[in-house]
């Protein structure tokens, strides 16, 4: 059979995947099949996903409102607190309005959808996330793609062809590299050149930056270099769903026309309700982010002291990888270092590039420096 025949060749060429069955909360450690690990696999960047108040903000909603949004936005579904969640991101964020989607992958392609129509542009970093590439095929737009973070091909991309309309999406964040495009060069190669820009910053939101604004406060940026701006709520706010923040007519062209938010039943209001206590706590207490940015300069140093510097891709984010290039490399040191009783991902293709393999190590709050030492020693075979 067809379907058997392709599980065993992902099977034979390493690249068959396997669920951990998680059986705790995901902090520090985490259980994963009951056997307790130290977690370099998150991306509760903050800490808050098991917030005492995160947890009490969404048993209230619940008490409140129920749980189900019982509709999509335009039906139902969009309730007070969808309304304040939207307010206090787009305050926070500097945009005019902010709209919430169900998960990212829908947000991204929504925002496609709705500004994208058949032989438009869509111009897109080589490494930019699933959800942008499949965003360009449901769309009928022609995907032109440029090497990553290299903003001379891309504004080559944007001189051919003036007459026609150009969406160029790029990452904030780059979820598997960790760096970023120079975004001020590339909003005003955009600007020069009339294309609308676009960034998702879900893994910079929350995390970079003196205010937590990501990218926006790294690169002194605002609505007036990027005209849309989006993100998750997954990663640094530890809950889930999305947004998209931009102007008043962007957002409610999204509204009325993209069909992801249309179609689709609104978040649960809980899930609302904790989201806006997180964006709380990520304004109130900016140690997490403070304690992160300590992590970063440790991990480096150490990992330049125990001689990783040919293996580690050094970012200022919280995502930090070691390339290993084959498959079989990234799963053998994935194993051994669950032996150790650490527990990160092996990323091969297609989430990466042939010949890119890795561990993705993701660096949290609720780390220490000590777990930092274990991990370097496991990663140098010395334990």
């Amino acid at each position: 059979m067809h379907l058997e025949q392709h599980l065993e060749k992902l099977k034979a060429n390493n690249l068959f995947r396997q669920r951990m069955t998680r059986t705790s909360q995901a902090g520090r450690y985490v259980s994963i099949e009951g056997r307790k690990m130290l977690n370099f696999n998150s991306n509760d960047y903050l800490g808050l996903a098991n917030h005492p108040e995160v947890l009490a903000a969404a048993s209230d909603a619940a008490s409140k409102f129920g749980f189900g949004a019982t509709g999509s936005p335009l039906m139902s579904g969009y309730t007070s607190i969808h309304q304040e969640l939207e307010f206090a991101m787009a305050a926070f964020l500097g945009y005019p309005r902010v709209v919430l989607f169900s998960a990212g992958y829908l947000a991204n392609l929504g925002v496609a959808q709705a500004l994208l129509k058949r032989k438009d542009w869509f111009i897109q970093d080589r490494l930019n996330h699933a959800s942008l590439i499949d965003a360009a095929q449901i769309t009928g737009a022609e995907l032109k793609r440029y090497p990553h973070l290299n903003n001379e091909k891309a504004e080559s991309l944007l001189l051919e062809d003036v007459n026609k309309f150009k969406l160029w999406a790029t990452e904030g964040v780059f979820s598997m590299d960790g760096d970023s495009h120079d975004l001020f060069n590339a909003a005003l190669s955009a600007h020069t050149y009339n294309a609308l820009l676009w960034v998702d910053d879900c893994h910079g939101v929350g995390v970079l930056g003196e205010k937590g604004r990501g990218v926006l406060d790294t690169m002194a940026l605002t609505e007036n270099e990027i005209p849309i701006l989006s993100g998750t709520f997954g990663k640094a706010f530890g809950t889930c769903g999305a947004y998209v923040a931009g102007s008043d007519v962007l957002i409610e062209t999204l509204i009325q026309n993209a069909r992801t938010y249309k179609f689709n039943t609104a978040l649960p209001v809980p899930v609302v309700a904790a989201t806006l206590k997180s964006l709380e706590l990520m304004q109130s207490e900016p140690w997490r982010r403070e304690k992160i940015e300590d992590l970063i300069y440790y991990y480096k140093k150490q990992s330049q002291k125990y001689g990783l510097e040919e293996q580690a891709k050094f970012t200022d984010s919280a995502i930090q990888p070691i390339v290993l290039k084959s498959e079989e490399a990234a799963l053998e040191k994935s194993a051994y270092l669950k032996e150790c009783g650490i527990i990160t991902t092996a990323i091969r293709p297609p989430t990466v590039p042939k010949n890119q393999c890795r561990l993705r190590i993701t660096l949290n709050a609720q780390l220490e420096r000590e777990d930092i030492d274990l991990l370097i020693q496991c990663l140098i075979g010395n334990y």
